[in-house]
């Protein structure tokens, strides 16, 4: 005899009587609300029969419960955009083979049957987060507000003994969120590093550096225009040290939240002048997997969108080698719709492997510590890159003799800087240099 609950119709039947009896009789908004991949059967049962998975973590739990609470009466105000929101960056996030379920009015139930446990997690984490990102970028309200995060939803305990969800399972799960946001927002409030952020000493204040760094641009030539129209924000130590290098030493989440701010400013003031150009704004990659990320996103939100979508790039910088794809996935997708492209720097001679993975992004490298490297031998490099950056767009910087500086452009590297070209400059100029390609390929 079939199991009630072996189909995903039945599955989906119960859910709407559970969203019926706790949304009041509001089915009739709230019926839509469910993703599924027709090709998958797929059911809690299914997952929670299989030993291997029992407690795996494949089954996530995403409550905007806090976040309800904290926006009061505006809710009702708003609740059909903020579930829009919510409910169209899960089902775009999800990906193929996976399904949502709703539960009330504010919490979803996300199932992975495909994935491990780690990536089940990872996949949930970068959904919630990106859901933050936009509910913090639509400003319904002024105040600071709880944001969504992702918890485990237990497979052991998920069913009843008569295949019904068990809810009390998915409270707990749904507490385990509420404790980690209060964490975080105690740890925020008085001054001490959340988790995943930057390392410091119990009890200390992290403080930011941005004040003792110079601002200055690198200049980029583009083989598209034919023009000096890509200028790099960069900032550098009393010494000449760029703290963006890739070996540079680690940038605290105070500093780096600072140093964007002040190249948004400067973007700001580029566009405001009429400089027709592009500005690449740098974040360390640890800066987005910190207590930063949130202010760093809506810094970049509250930019003039045409502008940003027309003239902003934004560079991923010191990416660690044990970064995975996943994780540098949920950082593209938390910029991608909001600025012209996202660029990942990576070692010119042996970029990372897992950012070669990604697609819809470009990618840039510093030539500058392979010195005064012979010309043919950074030519035969270059091309190694640009053959492994695909169709992707590729940007060198750091080229220092009129050799390397011809040889990138030979190799088809489409934007290319360094002193070569032009010194960098601590002010942008009124108005982009057109340089043609036979100036720079002259001897």
């Amino acid at each position: 005899m079939t199991h009630p609950f072996k189909t995903v119709q039945h599955l989906l039947w119960r859910c709407l009587r559970w969203v019926r009896r706790l949304a009041g009789g509001r089915v009739a908004e709230l019926q839509a609300r469910v993703y599924w991949d027709d090709g998958v059967t797929l059911t809690l049962s299914n997952l929670a029969q299989e030993t291997e998975t029992r407690a795996s973590g494949r089954v996530q739990v995403i409550s905007l419960a806090d976040f309800r609470a904290a926006i009061g009466e505006l809710w009702e105000k708003y609740q059909n955009k903020i579930l829009i929101i919510a409910e169209s960056t899960i089902g775009r996030m999800i990906g193929k083979g996976n399904t949502y379920i709703p539960q009330g009015e504010d919490t979803w139930l996300l199932l992975f049957p495909g994935l491990s446990s780690d990536k089940a997690q990872q996949r949930a984490d970068a959904i919630a987060a990106s859901i933050g990102e936009k509910l913090m970028g639509a400003q319904f309200t002024a105040h600071e507000v709880p944001l969504p995060a992702a918890a485990k939803l237990d497979l052991s305990g998920a069913l009843n003994a008569d295949g019904s969800l068990n809810m009390e399972a998915v409270k707990i799960a749904i507490s385990k969120i509420k404790q980690a946001q209060i964490s975080t927002v105690v740890a925020n409030r008085s001054g001490r590093a959340a988790p995943r952020a930057t390392v410091a000493p119990a009890g200390s204040v992290v403080r930011s550096s941005a004040d003792e760094l110079k601002p200055f641009f690198h200049q980029a030539w583009c083989a598209e225009t034919e023009s000096i129209d890509l200028f790099l924000f960069r900032a550098a130590t009393e010494s000449g040290q760029d703290v963006y290098a890739e070996h540079a030493p680690p940038m605290n989440d105070a500093t780096a939240l600072d140093l964007t701010k002040s190249a948004a400013a400067a973007f700001t003031g580029m566009c405001d002048a009429g400089l027709q150009a592009k500005m690449a704004v740098p974040v360390p990659f640890s800066a987005l997997r910190g207590t930063a990320l949130p202010e760093i996103q809506r810094l970049i939100a509250n930019l003039r969108q045409r502008d940003r979508l027309l003239r902003l790039r934004l560079e991923i910088v010191q990416v660690p080698d044990h970064a995975t794809a996943d994780m540098l996935v949920a950082i593209r997708e938390l910029f991608r719709a909001y600025v012209r492209e996202v660029a990942f720097v990576v070692d010119l001679l042996s970029p990372n492997e897992q950012v070669l993975v990604l697609d819809h992004i470009i990618l840039g490298a510093d030539a500058r510590p392979l010195g005064d490297s012979a010309d043919e031998q950074l030519f035969q490099d270059m091309m190694i890159f640009r053959q492994r950056a695909g169709r992707r767009g590729t940007y060198v910087t750091g080229l220092q003799t009129r050799g390397h500086l011809r040889r990138a452009i030979g190799a088809g590297i489409h934007e290319v800087g360094g002193t070569a070209l032009t010194e960098d400059i601590k002010r942008l100029p009124h108005r982009v240099t057109v340089v043609p390609r036979e100036e720079l390929l002259a001897p």
